[in-house]
C-alpha cells in the first residue's frame, strides 16, 4: 500500500498533536487547597451547592496582594478554584 502526500501530512499533524499533549502533561500542576480549618468552609459551601464564583470571593480575605501576594508568573485571575481544587476530606 502506497502512502500519498495527504496521508503523510495527516500522520505528521497527528504526531505533532500527540507530542504537544505529551509534553504538556509534564507541566507543573497547581497546588490543591489544603484540607484544614481555614479552607473547610469553602469546601462545605461548594458541597451545599453554592456557586464557585461566590465561594471564591472569600479567598481574598487571606490571599491578597498585601497578605499573601501571588508569584510573579501567576495568571492575574480571581478564579482560584478553577485551578486550585479543594481537597476532599478523608
Amino acid at each position: 500500500m502506497l502512502l500519498r502526500k495527504r496521508d503523510l501530512c495527516f500522520i505528521a499533524v497527528a504526531g505533532v498533536l500527540l507530542l504537544v499533549l505529551v509534553l504538556n502533561s509534564f507541566r507543573d500542576k497547581p497546588k490543591s487547597t489544603p484540607d484544614n480549618d481555614r479552607h473547610r468552609p469553602f469546601r462545605e459551601a461548594l458541597a451545599r451547592g453554592e456557586k464557585r464564583e461566590a465561594v471564591e470571593k472569600g479567598c481574598v480575605n487571606c490571599h491578597s496582594a498585601t497578605t499573601r501576594p501571588l508569584p510573579p508568573k501567576h495568571p492575574p485571575k480571581e478564579q482560584c478554584l478553577i485551578c486550585h481544587a479543594l481537597q476532599q476530606a478523608h
